[in-house]
């Protein structure tokens, strides 16, 4: 536990947001023995071996040829009978493991240059986990990744909230408070639930599911279908396959091409420009729920309301825009 915490407090782990250190610090410093095996039929099991069939002779060791080793540094015959452990380590611990065990610890242990999935993938970079089990688990990998690895497992641990009931309520089948997914799904679409789970979030923070907000976002869901729709079907209508791919960005907009665009165009293009620097600050400081409203309301106010309804005097004479004359 001590390495876990040094770990945090010399900025090695960053933990979103910073109130739940000391959380950390909590757990981590009235740290309690916990039992680590369960009787089951899967599951990692316990690296110890018992000596000579003794409960209390036991040696720990990643294998039976380094328990072997030890037993015979510990000045016991090189075959004296040793019995591994039938018992599987309890779901925290194993899942523990699950940083590095996944990506080839312990076969691909101290192989350099060689491009294992181990050297490639860990340590990785950010862990995005629920703040209720940042001591069962989450502890867990930091203290058996630097405990077996060496290094930490993440640099970041980013802490959501408990989806909740409308009124902030726990969700209990006795309250009848429960929101079917599945349903809400069937009702509302799936882009809409995510968005809202997504982008209706501060961290750390519980998640009330409203659904007046996941209807509002099924709204946008269909306005941002609308918007391709028109792009596709008025302004790119009948444009062949070399007109489409003098169309396509390849590379930044120079001064001289942004220059040489109408009004409304160098309009919308600075307008998403200063959203992509806004909502790119606010992803690398995982402030998403800023990110997404940022997003909401450039596409719904300034591309959907503004843009869009500019660009129809352009296209259709009946809107107020001229024919052969308009721009």
């Amino acid at each position: 536990g001590k390495k876990a915490l040094e770990a945090v407090k010399q900025g090695e782990i960053e933990i979103v947001p910073r109130r739940f250190e000391k959380v950390w610090d909590g757990w981590l410093t009235d740290i309690r023995d916990w039992c680590i095996s369960r009787q089951l039929w899967w599951g990692h099991r316990i690296p110890v071996w018992y000596v000579d069939n003794s409960e209390e002779n036991f040696i720990v060791a990643r294998n039976e040829d380094e328990a072997r080793q030890k037993a015979i540094e510990r000045g016991l015959p090189a075959d004296v009978p040793l019995r591994q452990e039938d018992d599987v380590l309890d779901t925290w611990f194993s899942s523990g493991l699950w940083p590095f065990a996944t990506v080839g610890w312990p076969q691909d242990e101290g192989k350099t240059g060689e491009n294992t999935d181990l050297e490639r993938f860990y340590p990785g970079t950010c862990l995005e986990t629920g703040y209720d089990i940042l001591f069962f688990w989450v502890a867990r990998m930091v203290m058996l990744g630097i405990e077996l690895t060496g290094v930490s497992p993440f640099q970041v641990i980013y802490l959501h909230g408990l989806v909740r009931a409308a009124d902030g309520s726990k969700m209990s089948k006795t309250k009848g408070n429960v929101v079917d997914p599945l349903d809400t799904v069937a009702e509302y679409g799936a882009d809409s639930l995510r968005y809202s789970l997504v982008t209706g979030v501060t961290p750390g923070q519980d998640i009330p599911l409203n659904m007046d907000k996941i209807a509002a976002n099924k709204s946008f869901a269909n306005k941002l279908w609308n918007c391709c729709k028109f792009v596709t079907e008025n302004a790119l209508k009948g444009a062949d396959e070399a007109e489409l791919a003098s169309l396509g960005v390849t590379g930044p907009l120079s001064k001289e091409e942004f220059d040489t665009l109408a009004l409304p165009e160098r309009y919308i293009i600075s307008k998403c420009h200063e959203l992509v620097e806004s909502v790119t600050n606010d992803i690398e400081k995982y402030q998403l729920g800023a990110a997404g409203s940022k997003i909401y309301e450039f596409l719904w106010d300034q591309y959907a309301d503004w843009y869009i309804e500019i660009s129809k005097t352009r296209l259709y004479e009946g809107f107020g825009g001229g024919g052969d004359d308009a721009p």
